[in-house]
């Protein structure tokens, strides 16, 4: 499964898969479920570090909140503007831009498709089939926010000589959906903006999603939502969940539906009765992806093909509370084609995957950005334990198909260390080191008690080092906890 999580430099949001919900591993490795997948790349590399992702926010927020941005285009006060203002100059300015935003905005509430589709080049049929198909997508959805802002733009915005000018202009779209999204969040697009003549209409030639920077595993920032990617989608409300998927497979999302309402029920009865009395989301976004192709492509584009059955991404808020950067909000993607919900007791399967990623979403709105440099940094034995224990509390751990292998792993010879993230995907290993960390969850939950577990992963979350989370919420040591569990796992070996 993967966690997923706030963008850097431009972003991609990151992500936290597990391999167990995705394809099978060799043979010679614990199974998850069913034959294993590749290990894939870093799980929580998936998308980018936290604190790049935060910084890159604070753009967005600053576009958010009316803060000026530094653009790489000209600026409208600078030279090249002035001297295209002249009789024969072509120049589009901030305010000009600012205005075409506000319009789009405006339409899109007013639900006024022309006033929506004022924006773009008439003579571009597949454009304005496309944008007209978002539009329409985009009111099937709990929008209480929804409006378009600038990011930066690049290119020439100015011609002194009357040439006209083409540039790009990088777009928030900052939404929330209602009763979902703790805060708004934002998709950043990429629109080609023209103007032919000095006295020609500013026209939108090309929407795509603006890359993001840096070396993350997706090429996007949140982009494509499934209202980009579908050409109709289907939205099934339930009382804890807001089910969207392509409109050709509303049967599927029926179907789940109240898989996914019994997930998020067990789950918040777990976390209420052991976390800390604090605010938690009790309703959560599902997409429904159709195969791997799919998961690659949604509120990303992935560098690499998925392999996992799920994922859970944090959405980094599009604007700062009170001065801190913070996660609006989580958007979970379960591969319905894959085995673990097409297989025979599926539907129990199908649970496991869903509270796995509910259990993400759960805790990823504690993750401090400010605290946490890198979300990588986060001890993957403590992120993916947890959720697995979480996915199967009130079960044994025979209930994993991971355990049998893994306790013949430990017969073998194993050397007592919690994985480290270093080697936590090592070749052969990953199911393995999922199944270590939920050993240690039960192990911690069994000698400490469950308010403790979730104290302690929350002190992870918000940044406090594993070490001394260990000693402040456990009062033990790491080195002691991890002798007490290495002694507990051998014994489950026999």
């Amino acid at each position: 499964m993967t966690q997923g999580h706030p963008p850097a430099a431009g972003w991609p949001p990151p992500g936290n898969a597990d391999p167990r919900y995705g394809a099978p591993p060799p043979p010679a490795q614990p199974a998850p479920w069913g034959p294993p997948p590749q290990a894939p790349k870093s799980r929580r590399g998936l998308w980018i570090g936290l604190a790049a992702g935060a910084l890159a926010l604070a753009v967005c927020a600053g576009a958010a909140v009316g803060v000026g941005l530094s653009l790489r285009g000209d600026d409208e006060d600078g030279p090249a503007p002035k001297a295209a203002a002249g009789a024969n100059g072509v120049t589009v300015t901030d305010a000009e831009l600012t205005g075409l935003l506000d319009r789009h905005s405006q339409a899109l509430a007013a639900k006024d498709l022309d006033g929506y589709l004022a924006a773009f080049d008439p003579a571009r049929k597949e454009l304005i089939a496309g944008q007209t198909q978002l539009f329409r997508n985009l009111g099937k959805l709990p929008l209480s926010v929804a409006r378009y802002e600038t990011i930066e733009k690049q290119g020439r915005v100015s011609d002194a000589f009357g040439q006209g000018v083409t540039f790009q202009l990088d777009v928030s779209f900052v939404h929330q959906l209602d009763g979902f999204d703790m805060a708004p969040v934002a998709e950043w697009y990429r629109w080609t903006i023209v103007r032919e003549g000095k006295d020609a209409p500013i026209r939108v030639t090309a929407v795509t999603g603006a890359p993001a920077g840096g070396n993350g595993d997706s090429k996007t920032v949140y982009y494509p939502g499934p209202w980009d990617k579908w050409q109709d989608i289907h939205v099934e409300r339930t009382p804890f969940a807001l089910i969207i998927t392509d409109a050709a497979r509303a049967d599927v999302a029926r179907r789940y539906a109240p898989a996914v309402d019994k997930s998020v029920t067990s789950n918040l009865a777990v976390w209420r009765a052991n976390a800390p009395p604090e605010p938690v989301s009790d309703k959560f976004v599902v997409t429904l992806a159709a195969g791997k192709e799919e998961m690659t492509s949604l509120y990303r584009i992935g560098t690499e093909k998925a392999t996992e059955a799920g994922y859970s991404v944090g959405m980094v808020a599009a604007e700062r509370k009170d001065g801190r950067t913070t996660i609006g909000g989580t958007r979970i993607v379960v591969d319905t084609r894959d085995r673990y919900f097409t297989r025979s007791g599926g539907d129990n399967d199908a649970h496991m995957v869903l509270r796995h990623e509910i259990a993400h979403s759960l805790m990823t709105p504690r993750t401090d950005p400010a605290a946490v440099d890198e979300f990588s940094k986060l001890d993957e034995w403590v992120v993916e334990g947890f959720a697995e224990y979480i996915a199967f509390h009130g079960r044994p751990l025979s209930a994993s198909d991971r355990t049998a292998q893994a306790l013949q792993l430990v017969r073998n010879g194993w050397n007592g260390t919690l994985p480290s993230n270093g080697d936590w995907e090592k070749s052969g290993l990953l199911t393995f080191h999922y199944w270590l960390g939920h050993t240690a969850m039960n192990h911690l939950a069994e000698k400490h008690g469950e308010p403790k577990l979730f104290r302690f992963v929350e002190a992870v979350y918000g940044g406090t080092p594993t070490d001394r989370a260990a000693r402040d919420v456990l009062g033990v040591s790491l080195d002691e906890f991890q002798a007490g569990w290495a002694d507990y796992v051998r014994e489950l070996a026999g």
